[in-house]
């Protein structure tokens, strides 16, 4: 049941104001996790589970609880318990700061914090994206998804220039503890603000069975598609992740400071091109567009095969920033075109946990390569495996819907 437009235009307000909140808190932690991490003494392979984890937890956390998930009866409740116990972890990760001694325990510690931290996370991710087709009609859902990530990375721009310059001038674990225990604070004022959205409708309480549903998915052509598009992707898209954060550590030597500088480049970069994805998708269809964002997402490992130096990171933050906002855009408004209404759900929990867990597969295989050569090589075949999910994901298009550059695309 989509809502009607006075509804619809208050959720988009809620939207926006809730992840601008959202992006306060995750600014504040994600970017200085990882060489947190390194300060407190976590190998290499620490830091491809850092990057595998929340990967690992959201294909788990589909698996598991999209069937509990799908006995709710109020899921928007349910969904706002989880995230406020997903916040929550902020504190514990202070916590761990305040009580570590000495390098390595402390990084096993705030590595279990992390995962227990993801499972929540992702389950509560999940059942807001089913939701969103109550709070959204498709006729207004890339735009009310554009202007929320155009706020997050507005306000988590500012965000992270100032927790960087913060955590510059005091590296110690107090740092570290204050930014923690901030991003709490935002973290709650976030789920408070959730606690507002307008569900239209009581959603039918179904009891999920995955052995009656897979099945009954697999056979329809488009959704079969995409996610095996979906799974090679997020293969070669996480295989890069955990490369470049070492590679930016341990190669050239980044600081805090400088981690930030990343984070802020790549948000100035996604701003500068959600409206020129949102204005495209006006006029091509958002899974051709996807596409091509896939195959424009190659174009960052390609500079990591380079071994760039500090400056040369910049380049590969803009070109992740303009591809990386069409993805992130499409790759949602896609999904809620390929899965069927009566199994939304349980489809949108099948995706995820193919995906997720092939992206963390990627990510640990990345760190892997390390072992037997420089960083160009998970780079070259991050580059080449994204290359060929692009073209994975325009063979999930029908093949009459295939037109590009007003040509017919054969089947």
């Amino acid at each position: 049941m989509e809502p009607d437009s006075q509804t619809e235009q208050y959720n988009q307000r809620i939207n926006s104001w809730n992840g601008i909140f959202k992006a306060m808190a995750l600014r504040l932690v994600n970017p200085f996790l990882g060489i947190n991490l390194i300060r407190l003494g976590a190998p290499n392979l620490y830091l491809g589970i850092l990057d595998a984890v929340p990967s690992i937890a959201g294909g788990l956390a589909a698996l598991l609880g999209t069937p509990w998930l799908s006995r709710r009866r109020d899921p928007h409740r349910t969904t706002m318990h989880l995230f406020l116990i997903a916040r929550a972890f902020y504190l514990v990760f202070a916590l761990i700061d305040v009580l570590a001694r000495g390098p390595g325990i402390a990084a096993t510690w705030m590595l279990l914090a992390i995962v227990a931290m993801d499972m929540p996370a992702a389950l509560a991710t999940l059942s807001w994206q089913s939701l969103t087709t109550q709070l959204f009609s498709s006729r207004t859902r890339v735009t009310a998804v554009m202007w929320r990530q155009w706020g997050m990375n507005l306000v988590g721009l500012v965000t992270v220039i100032v927790g960087g310059i913060a955590i510059s001038s005091d590296p110690s674990v107090h740092g570290y503890i204050v930014l923690y225990t901030v991003a709490a604070v935002f973290g709650f004022v976030e789920v408070t603000i959730y606690r507002r959205f307008r569900v239209e409708g009581v959603p039918q309480v179904v009891a999920g069975n995955w052995t009656e549903v897979v099945p009954r998915l697999m056979k329809r052509t488009p959704f079969r598609r995409f996610v095996i598009a979906g799974i090679l992707f997020y293969f070669g898209w996480l295989m890069l992740w955990p490369v470049a954060l070492r590679y930016q550590v341990s190669d050239v030597h980044a600081t805090n400071g400088w981690m930030a500088l990343y984070s802020a480049t790549n948000a100035v970069s996604t701003m500068i091109a959600l409206p020129i994805w949102r204005k495209l998708s006006q006029s091509i269809a958002p899974a051709r567009l996807l596409a091509l964002a896939a195959g424009l997402m190659a174009v960052t490992p390609f500079i990591y095969s380079f071994s760039p130096s500090l400056q040369g990171i910049i380049c590969a933050q803009v070109t992740g920033g303009l591809a990386g906002a069409g993805l992130n855009l499409l790759l949602f408004v896609r999904l809620m075109e390929v899965v069927p209404e009566e199994d939304r759900l349980l489809a949108v929990g099948a995706n995820t946990a193919m995906t997720g867990l092939a992206g963390a597969a990627g990510a640990l295989s990345g760190v892997a390569l390390l072992a037997f050569g420089p960083v160009a090589l998970p780079a070259a075949l991050s580059t080449g495996l994204r290359v060929v999910g692009a073209g994975l994901f325009l063979w999930s298009i029908p093949a009459q819907g295939r037109h590009w550059l007003n040509r017919q695309v054969s089947g």
